[in-house]
């Protein structure tokens, strides 16, 4: 994420950039209070909210691309941002205009500072802007799919009314805000559930005792058994996935071919299938309006290409970058780059507040040399430091402290044959890197439009 909020110069994107001083604060009085003053944009939106640990990103937009293969007309909210803020606001698989973003936060900034002023934090101020942008939209957005920022329970997008909620996989992620346990995190995330709607999870037996302690009873729709894959396999250079889903709200057996490599990227497309269903049953009866079957959606999952998730930016050698930043993102990572081989040179920052070690030691089964690059971002662990964790998890590794740019050319220059060069690590860097042109996503160029030029 670009930690300088402006990507525009515009005065709503100045006011954002200022809000950036306020820092973290969870809570929904702040948002429903600007909200209210911006006409409760919420409420006239369809949305499907979606929390989780891993994955958000990669469901939120494989929902997204199931819902406008149906016709219909879909906004898409996410975060963060790897260069540009509008990287976030989506309509139709494209990010919009900086100037209409723009507009919005200056909406934002009229409605926090009228009497009494509100002082929201910059996520809020973001998420309001988005709210409205939507509702605002002509012709009329058809549903809004939230990925959540942080939890669930306290986070600015719950404060939407969701007709669909996503829970994706749970792990141990900003454990000093939502809890040591993964029975905590799951009680934040399920916050954004709602009595008699539908709850699409990953893991119900972290879910469901949460919801006990709610009180809400929603219903639930559960990967492992209204959705199972089945018959995984990653084809090719390009490391597409191809796998079998079944389930008894499905029909006949689904088959998904995913641009989005890898098991979890195939449970979650299971997610997002199930997702689809729900919001579809949730049309006809509020809406009277029916959707395609699934099965003749399904294809567009073929298509979605979440930007520096497992993406190969190039194949001779194989060079495949991955925002992974924690410990079971790392994990994933790794078994799907063993499926090529043991032996990648990995290019790698992790943030201060990570646990350096225990990232490395996730990777270390298929990484033979890590290249560390100094990297400005404040918020990074200094590269000599990451060396000295990589020294102590992995000791028979290699390890090379460098510009980025010469870390590149090495990892590049080391590569074997049967393996390929790896960036992962924390979205900061990776947005620093492609600020500075050491890598490149095609998948965000397409979001950002044709050549993704225009700020």
């Amino acid at each position: 994420m670009n930690e300088a909020m402006v990507s525009h110069d515009g005065p709503g994107h100045r006011y954002l950039a200022a809000r950036g001083v306020r820092g973290m604060d969870l809570g929904l009085q702040r948002i429903l209070a600007l909200l209210g003053r911006l006409g409760d944009p919420q409420n006239s939106l369809a949305v499907i909210a979606v929390a989780g640990t891993d994955g958000k990103g990669s469901t939120s937009a494989m929902i997204a691309a199931l819902l406008q293969a149906a016709g219909l007309r879909v906004a898409h909210y996410t975060s963060p941002h790897l260069v540009q803020t509008r990287e976030r606001l989506c309509i139709d698989g494209l990010a919009v205009p900086a100037d209409s973003l723009d507009a919005a936060l200056v909406q934002v900034e009229l409605a926090a500072t009228a009497e009494p002023a509100i002082d929201p934090t910059p996520f809020e101020a973001l998420t309001a802007a988005a709210l409205w942008l939507f509702a605002q939209d002509q012709p009329g957005i058809d549903v809004a799919v939230l990925e959540v920022g942080l939890g669930g329970r306290l986070d600015a997008v719950n404060a939407t009314q969701p007709v669909v909620s996503v829970i994706t996989h749970l792990s141990y992620d900003h454990t000093a805000v939502l809890g040591q346990s993964l029975a905590q995190i799951a009680w934040e995330k399920a916050g954004i559930a709602r009595d008699g709607r539908a709850l699409v999870c990953a893991q119900p037996g972290l879910v469901k005792p949460a919801l006990r302690k709610y009180g809400v009873v929603p219903r639930l729709l559960c990967l492992g058994h209204d959705a199972v894959v089945s018959d995984l396999a990653i084809q090719g250079q390009t490391l597409r996935s191809v796998a079998r889903l079944r389930g008894p709200s499905l029909g006949d057996e689904l088959h998904l071919e995913l641009d989005l490599p890898g098991a979890h990227q195939a449970e979650n497309a299971g997610l997002a299938v199930l997702a689809y269903l729900a919001f579809a049953e949730w049309s006809l009866g509020a809406r009277k309006r029916e959707l395609a079957p699934v099965d003749e959606v399904v294809s567009a999952l073929g298509e979605v290409g979440w930007p520096l998730r497992a993406e190969v930016i190039e194949t001779k050698p194989l060079v495949v970058v991955d925002a992974a930043h924690n410990p079971a993102g790392m994990a994933a990572l790794a078994a799907l780059l063993a499926l090529r081989g043991k032996a990648w040179q990995v290019v790698m920052a992790v943030r201060r507040d990570r646990d350096a070690a225990e990232l490395v030691r996730a990777l270390a089964p298929v990484a033979t040399g890590f290249f560390l690059p100094r990297c400005a971002n404040p918020t990074l662990l200094p590269a000599t430091e990451l060396a000295a964790a990589v020294d102590q998890a992995v000791p028979a590794a290699s390890v090379a402290v460098a510009s980025a740019a010469r870390c590149f050319e090495q990892a590049l220059r080391e590569v074997g044959k049967d393996s390929g060069v790896v960036i992962c690590g924390s979205q900061h860097a990776l947005g620093e890197w492609l600020q500075a042109g050491h890598l490149r996503s095609p998948r965000l160029q397409r979001r950002l439009g044709e050549d993704g030029a225009t700020p």
